[in-house]
């Protein structure tokens, strides 16, 4: 158990003028993505609430609040679970990956050959996913919307092999370049690189 405070959620109604988006938010939508979210709530009501905490700041449900702000403007009213105190960063982002990675399940593909495939492609199944494309596949198209991006050349200028005669000469080695080198050390960079941090590199549909 965490040393932070339990957590438990009680039911509320908000105004989705009453939300607080996350900025660092790194869930994205497309347009057509961002219709069938609204189609989903015409049809069948909303079905999942949204996940929120004491200062209306939004947990989980971004994609539908963007959409449906879009179609029904900003006093429509939903349905939330709110939080007994705030999560912190951490606990934020843990619960975004954990919501829709870590524990989200997978397709049973095998149970979904028996539904109706028109339907399956209607409702966003894309027919590659479905095993009914092979290899043709427009990628120009799927790529259509998206953000141009160019990718620097982050390769070395030099990689050289050194080698150890003992334990003590890679300890004054390690000590020398300023970097912990351990029996799973395969390669180092000098200076020590800095991993790209890519939180701020989020492209959606709707802001």
């Amino acid at each position: 158990m965490s040393e932070q405070q339990a957590i438990y959620w009680t039911n509320e109604r908000r105004k989705l003028s009453d939300l607080v988006p996350w900025p660092r938010n790194p869930r994205q939508i497309k347009a057509d993505q961002a219709q069938r979210l609204v189609e989903s709530l015409d049809e069948f009501n909303q079905v999942e609430t949204f996940a929120i905490g004491p200062q209306n700041e939004v947990y989980n449900g971004h994609q539908r609040l963007a959409a449906w702000a879009d179609k029904y403007g900003p006093d429509l009213e939903i349905d939330v679970r709110v939080s007994s105190r705030p999560l912190s960063e951490k606990e934020r982002e843990k619960l975004t990956i954990f919501l829709h990675k870590g524990a989200a399940g997978e397709w049973n593909f095998d149970v979904l050959s028996e539904w109706d495939v028109p339907d399956l492609l209607k409702w966003g199944f894309k027919s590659y996913e479905l095993g009914l494309a092979g290899d043709n596949i427009d990628y120009e198209k799927e790529w259509e919307g998206m953000p141009e991006f160019e990718q620097e050349d982050l390769s070395a200028i030099k990689t050289i092999k050194v080698n150890f005669a003992t334990i003590a000469d890679i300890d004054v080695f390690s000590e020398l370049v300023g970097q912990k080198i351990t029996e799973r050390t395969r390669s180092i960079w000098y200076p020590k690189a800095e991993l790209l941090s890519q939180t701020n590199k989020v492209y959606q549909d709707e802001p």
